[in-house]
């Protein structure tokens, strides 16, 4: 695969004989770029309540266009001199307030980018959307046709950086130039969430470079609808043929499984040669232990990744070297592993011992490699060996509580929540509450929960968000002073006392903490952020409220903070006294109040 990064490297041309050629990110030159609305920046901040509001500071890395509303036309667009066919690009935005943008692939197919926060029912216009195509000859209501909206609006506030992936499968064309296959947007992500999947478009959007498909194109940036800007654009372009599988040959012994014994060793019971990778010559579904060999063509130097899957006790070797060693798996889990391999023919050899009757057998092997994706090397009829679990989702269309175990991990602390309450709002915002620590350590935007590892079977009592995650820290909320917050005994001194549902059926929690009664209660505001009201009773000083603890917290105005480099905002009153204090590696932003203490978390 080859990989650009665009935030710090911008790609310019590309032949098919000559290798890919990179520029710093101090420049434009391997784009098109007219108008001089894009420019390089070191940062960017569009305020979340001022349209098309953006600002800059000087620098590199991030990909800025400055535009005003109302002027339009091709001219205002960033086209990159590099063509590109199958392709995946993943980057970061921001978008102003009110702002609309896309990127075409090839120059036609335009995903949508759009400030679309807090919008209930997102149509293909909005961001995520791939936007339709158009035929003026039909009448009006029909002239727009073949739009697919995402399946669930998943964009952050305006002024937030927001991520996304898209991987691009290209039309296909014949000897002759005509089109064999239509353009297929196999999969794109918004912020964590899979919004497309395998969605075919018949031919170009609408505002396209050209009418037709074509073999190759450029990229191409939207500039002539507002301010935005880019960062960490990152291409992996798939311009080789796949690895393949040849002269397949199997061994199998039917024994009871020996932990202990050398695969090589065993008897042979049965043998034969295998056109596709597959489990299916066995006799019997159970106690067996096979071997399969073969050549493995490798179409470039480079790294492979092998993705198998296999019941029971299995391995994968290149070349006699171990690439996944043995483990016995379930026939639905995963096993990933990597390895350098030189150009050209390659032996592989796949082993298998089951001996578990309650599973059935299956074996799947993918592989990926450089400029080639992900590509399976089995009969499509060899990996349905056993059914994966129905998912038992959990829907909140009315306020909904559930409670369960979470597991919490934010990259640096990894723990089992034992006593969290997860909380679901109609407007598809949710969010975890830990009732031993009187904290709210996550939020989400999507579908409510996953409660499949709790309820299947005997399950282990957690469940799982199923939505784009916003993840903070499981440490307590209050504390005595601003300065020293990890004085007193908080774990002694800390006596939760439940919660109390309020007529709509949204929770406020009670709990006490040095001395103090504090209520905590977390609603929805404006439908797209929450709004946390913490009050105090009982205390004889002030105390402190920590609103956020980041590696990055940045004062953008008078009581606006943004968070992790404008992953979230926090919003409070600007006559609040907040201070940001170091602790350690990261800041913290906390305030001292008496009595009464709100504040907004937009995300």
């Amino acid at each position: 695969m080859k990989k650009t990064i665009f935030s710090l490297l911008l790609i310019c041309g590309l032949s098919p004989l000559i290798a890919q050629q990179t520029i710093l990110s101090a420049n434009l030159n391997g784009f098109k770029n007219p108008e001089g609305n894009w420019s390089i920046a070191g940062s960017a901040f569009a305020n979340p309540f001022i349209n098309n509001d953006l600002k800059f500071i000087k620098g590199s890395g991030v990909l800025v266009n400055i535009h005003e509303h109302g002027k339009s036309g091709s001219s205002f667009e960033l086209v990159s001199d590099f063509k590109h066919g199958d392709l995946d690009i993943s980057f970061d935005f921001m978008m102003a307030k009110g702002s609309n943008s896309g990127v075409y692939l090839q120059g036609n197919y335009e995903i949508q980018l759009l400030d679309s926060w807090g919008k209930k029912n997102p149509i293909y216009g909005d961001c995520g959307g791939i936007y339709h195509r158009w035929n003026d000859k039909m009448p009006e209501a029909q002239k727009g046709y073949e739009g697919a909206a995402p399946r669930i609006n998943a964009s952050k506030a305006p002024g937030l950086w927001q991520h996304m992936d898209i991987s691009f499968q290209a039309a296909k064309f014949d000897k002759n130039g005509q089109k064999t296959t239509n353009a297929i947007f196999l999969t794109i992500k918004l912020n964590g969430m899979l919004i497309h999947e395998n969605v075919e478009v018949s031919g170009p959007s609408r505002g396209s470079m050209t009418a037709k498909d074509v073999p190759l194109g450029p990229l191409r940036f939207q500039g002539d609808h507002g301010s935005l800007a880019f960062k960490n654009i990152e291409i992996l372009n798939f311009d080789k043929p796949s690895a393949s599988l040849e002269n397949l040959k199997y061994n199998v012994n039917y024994n009871a499984y020996d932990a202990s014994a050398d695969p090589y060793s065993l008897k042979t019971d049965d043998s034969g040669n295998m056109k596709e990778l597959t489990w299916e010559f066995m006799k019997q579904p159970n106690e067996y232990s096979y071997l399969i060999n073969g050549d493995f063509n490798a179409p470039a130097d480079g790294n492979y990744t092998f993705n198998l899957f296999s019941s029971s006790n299995n391995y994968l070797k290149i070349d006699g070297q171990t690439v996944l060693p043995n483990k016995y798996t379930g026939p639905n889990d995963e096993r990933i592993g990597s390895i350098e391999i030189k150009k050209g023919v390659h032996q592989i050899e796949v082993y298998n011992a089951k001996y578990d009757g309650w599973m059935n057998p299956t074996l799947g092997l993918f592989v990926s490699g450089p400029s080639f994706r992900k590509t399976a090397l089995h009969a499509a009829s060899s990996m349905f060996g056993n059914k994966p679990t129905d998912p038992i989702l959990i829907d909140a269309k009315t306020n909904t509580n559930l409670r369960s175990f979470m597991d919490f991990n934010n990259g640096e602390i990894k723990t089992r929540i034992v006593h969290a309450i997860n909380v679901g709002t109609a407007d598809n915002i949710h969010y975890t509450y830990d009732l031993d620590r009187g904290t709210l350590i996550q939020i989400w935007r999507g579908g409510f929960l996953d409660a499949t590892p709790m309820w299947d079977s005997r399950g282990d009592g957690s469940s799982r968000p199923r939505g784009s995650v916003t993840l903070f820290d499981n440490k307590f909320t209050v504390n005595p002073t601003i300065q020293n917050w990890t004085s007193g005994n908080t774990e002694e001194s800390f006596k939760p006392n439940g919660y109390k549902l309020n007529a709509d059926n949204l929770p406020t929690f009670h709990y006490e903490i040095y001395g103090s009664k504090i209520s905590d209660n977390i609603a929805v505001v404006d439908g797209n952020a929450f709004r946390r009201t913490i009050k105090i009773e009982g205390n004889k000083s002030a105390l402190a409220i920590r609103l956020s603890e980041a590696k990055q917290i940045e004062k953008l105005q008078d009581g606006l903070y943004a968070v992790n480099n404008k992953d979230y905002f926090i919003k409070i009153n600007p006559e609040t006294k907040v201070q940001l204090v170091q602790q350690g590696d990261k800041q913290m932003l906390v305030a001292m109040t008496e009595k009464e203490l709100t504040y907004d978390i937009l995300f």
